[in-house]
C-alpha cells in the first residue's frame, strides 16, 4: 500500500489527543483469572517531533470481582519516512524500553503489526484503528496455554 503523510499525521494528532482508556480482556481459559474490564486515565507527553509517551493509570476489575490497580508507560515513535509507528513498553525506564511492535498501515485508518511480538512461548499481534474520537487497539495473544483478546479503547 502506498502510505500518505496524511495517514500518519492523522494518527499522530489522535494519539496526542488521547485522555483516557477503557479495555476488556477475554481468554479461552476462564481459570486464568485475567478476564475483566478496566478504565483509566492517560497522560500524554510529546517528547520529540516523532515521539508520544502514554502514562496510563487506572483500575482493572477481573470477572471474579477483584480490583487491581495498573500503571503502564508506552512510547509511540513515528518513522515518517518509512510510514510506520513503533510501540515500546517503558516497563523499567525510558532508557531500557521493551520493543513490542512496529505497526504499518493497511488502509487509511488501520495499522497492523508488521511481525508479532514474542514473549516466551506467547505471540502478541495488534491492530490499531484510528477513529474520529478514539484509538482502538486490539491485541491477540496466542501461546501453548493462551488464546486471549485484549481490546483497548483510547478515548479522545
Amino acid at each position: 500500500m502506498q502510505v500518505t503523510h496524511v495517514t500518519l499525521v492523522d494518527a499522530w494528532e489522535r494519539l496526542c489527543a488521547v485522555r483516557s482508556l477503557r479495555f476488556s480482556a477475554k481468554s479461552n481459559d476462564r481459570k486464568s483469572g485475567w478476564d475483566g474490564t478496566g478504565t483509566g486515565t492517560v497522560r500524554v507527553a510529546v517528547t520529540a517531533d516523532s515521539t508520544v509517551t502514554f502514562t496510563e493509570r487506572g483500575t482493572w476489575e477481573v470477572d471474579s470481582g477483584r480490583q487491581l490497580d495498573f500503571n503502564n508507560i508506552y512510547r509511540w515513535t513515528f518513522d515518517w519516512d518509512a510510514g510506520a509507528i513503533r510501540l515500546e513498553h517503558l516497563r523499567h525506564n525510558p532508557n531500557g524500553p521493551v520493543f513490542l511492535l512496529d505497526l504499518a498501515p493497511t488502509d487509511e485508518t488501520t495499522f497492523e503489526s508488521v511481525s508479532p511480538h514474542r514473549c516466551g512461548a506467547d505471540v502478541y499481534a495488534a491492530t490499531v484503528r484510528f477513529g474520529n474520537n478514539s484509538v482502538d487497539m486490539r491485541w491477540r495473544v496466542k501461546g501453548p496455554k493462551k488464546r486471549s483478546v485484549i481490546c483497548c479503547m483510547y478515548e479522545i
